[in-house]
């Protein structure tokens, strides 16, 4: 069954966009690796690899926890 017409001809989503420009958004839109793809994880398998046999590992994980706002992880 097919939607009746709005008064403004705008559809919901275009109401949302334009409701949040009119609160001082910008949408953005990302591109970003698929954490299922398969080349993807080999990636990060060589990258992770990579930094657990360099040897300032300890250095460059301190380094990049000194200059992020995460929350501490907790395994």
């Amino acid at each position: 069954m097919p939607r009746p017409a709005l008064k403004d001809g705008l559809s919901k989503q275009a109401r949302y966009r334009a409701a949040k420009k009119a609160a001082g958004l910008k949408e953005i839109r990302l591109w970003v690796p698929d954490p299922k793809n398969p080349e993807f994880l080999a990636r990060l398998k060589r990258d992770m690899d990579a930094i657990r046999r360099s040897p300032g590992e300890a250095d460059d994980i301190a380094f990049i926890e000194a200059i992020t706002d995460w929350p501490p992880y907790e395994e």
